[in-house]
C-alpha cells in the first residue's frame, strides 16, 4: 500500500512569512460582525435596508422618467434602471454606514 505524498508549503514556493503575508487581507473578515439594526425585535441585515432603497428608487426614477418622456429615449431599460437602482442602493450604504 502506497502512502498519500505530503504536499508542503516549499512545493508551492511558500514559507510561513508568504502564507502569514497571504492571510493579511483574511483579518478584516474578524471584526464586530455586520452592522444590523433591531426591527420588530429581530436582527435585520443593513443591506436589506439599502437593497429596499435601491429597488424603491429604480421605481420611482421609472415614473419620473416616464412622465418627462425620457424612458423612450432609453435603450436597454432593464440594465440601465438595474444600475440606477444599484448605484443609489450603494451611495445609501456609504452615507448610513460608511
Amino acid at each position: 500500500m502506497k502512502l498519500p505524498r505530503v504536499v508542503s508549503l516549499r512545493s508551492y514556493g511558500l514559507s510561513w512569512w508568504g502564507l502569514a503575508l497571504l492571510m493579511v487581507p483574511l483579518q478584516g473578515c474578524a471584526g464586530i460582525g455586520a452592522p444590523s439594526f433591531p426591527l420588530a425585535g429581530a436582527y435585520f441585515p443593513a443591506w436589506l435596508i439599502c437593497l429596499f432603497i435601491g429597488a424603491v428608487s429604480a421605481a420611482l426614477l421609472r415614473l419620473l422618467f416616464l412622465i418627462l418622456h425620457i424612458d423612450g429615449l432609453l435603450r436597454y431599460h432593464l440594465v440601465t434602471y438595474l444600475s440606477m437602482g444599484t448605484m443609489i442602493g450603494l451611495v445609501g450604504w456609504l452615507l448610513l454606514y460608511g
